[in-house]
């Protein structure tokens, strides 16, 4: 029994110890099952591709409460996952592929931030949660600075076809050590939002040079974010984004539409 007792601790002790490249590595390791077993494989196999998945998961969830993994580029990692980090350092974004879609591709996310206590917390979407804006793959994490806290933009891009793709902006901010998905910060021609999303087909963009594509853009020193605007006609009914864009700019409260 102490003997047992021992190994335990040992192995634990090596778990809690393990090196931010160590963690890559194992998170790789995940990510390479599920896309040799899942459905882009051609060689679908349930059995490997939800072990790894609830792995990957739950690992992530782990390490991300680490203060040293939040410091770490993952420059592998990065290659098969999207990971977008603000600028002052204190909230993360991890999105990576399902490998469970067809045209339509499914993704997951774990968000790592700083808490105003100075731990580190991992949250994830809940199971049924209505922020649907964050159901795809987060490709920016803007930030803008405010006399109380920080306002952080999250970029995210959904595709629900080979052709019909969408992107919006969901402002969060970490209000004590719980992270607000509520930030009504973006005043609309209806009210106080937190989000803003649009369609578009994704062929009208595909001679874009940058994979993937990004549509909002954001200027740090005007406090403005802008993105196109989409028209949908009989030639592109799933909407084509045009060259003309709409701006919205930080008035010192609120995000509010300038052009």
């Amino acid at each position: 029994m102490i003997r047992f007792v021992l190994l335990f601790l040992l192995i634990a002790t090596r778990v809690a110890a393990q090196s931010p490249a160590a963690i890559e590595t194992e998170l790789l390791g995940y990510l390479t099952t599920m896309a040799e077993s899942g459905t882009y494989s051609g060689e679908y196999d349930e059995e490997k591709l939800e072990p790894a998945t609830d792995a990957l998961k739950k690992k992530l969830m782990h390490y991300a409460t680490r203060a040293d993994v939040l410091k770490y580029g993952f420059p592998r990692l990065k290659d098969e996952m999207f990971i977008a980090t603000s600028r002052d350092g204190r909230l993360r974004v991890y999105s990576w592929d399902l490998q469970t879609g067809g045209t339509m591709h499914e993704y997951d996310q774990v968000i790592q931030y700083v808490g105003a206590s100075g731990k580190t917390i991992a949250w994830t979407l809940p199971e049924n949660a209505e922020y649907a804006e964050l159901g795809g793959f987060v490709t920016d994490v803007f930030q803008i600075a405010t006399p109380r806290r920080p306002i952080y933009l999250l970029v995210s891009t959904s595709i629900a076809s080979s052709s019909l793709n969408s992107q919006s902006i969901n402002a969060v901010r970490v209000v004590g050590d719980e992270l607000d998905l509520n930030a009504n910060v973006i005043r609309t021609a209806t009210g106080l939002t937190n989000s803003i999303t649009f369609s578009y087909d994704f062929f009208t963009v595909v001679d874009h040079p940058e994979r993937p594509i990004r549509l909002f853009t954001f200027n740090e020193a005007r406090r403005e974010f802008k993105f196109p605007v989409v028209v949908k006609d009989e030639k592109t009914p799933q909407g084509r984004v045009t060259n003309k864009f709409i701006t919205y700019r930080f008035d010192g409260t609120h995000f509010v539409k300038v052009s």
